[in-house]
């Protein structure tokens, strides 16, 4: 039996629907609260509550699946090509370590 490691895409998938229930309930405590503390407003209690439901559980469910999207582990093994074209990158960007103060402060005294 081989097990199937789930995709970048179900993993989104997956912070979406688990964020966006978090997300839906605690809008529905809140939104609750809200009726209750301050009326429904024109749109009555269900509307009202509703509202907070449905943009708690989106804009939740969306930081939820970029969250998950970014944690994701990829288990991909860089290849020998892979690793040479790292390497070249590191090597064309390489800088030469700065130089110490007291070379700074040779010069400035040679010149004054």
């Amino acid at each position: 039996m081989s097990y199937h490691q789930p995709s970048l895409w179900d993993k989104a998938k997956m912070g979406l629907i688990m964020g966006g229930s978090v997300g839906a309930c605690l809008g529905c405590l809140i939104g609750f609260y809200s009726t209750m503390k301050f009326g429904p407003g024109p749109r009555g209690y269900l509307g009202t509550i509703g509202q907070y439901a449905l943009g708690s559980g989106a804009s939740f469910g969306f930081f939820m699946m970029i969250g998950s999207c970014i944690r994701s582990d990829d288990d991909r093994m860089l290849t020998i090509e892979d690793r040479a074209t790292l390497q070249a990158g590191l090597e064309r960007w390489k800088v030469s370590p700065p130089a110490s103060a007291a070379h700074y402060f040779a010069r400035a005294t040679k010149t004054s």
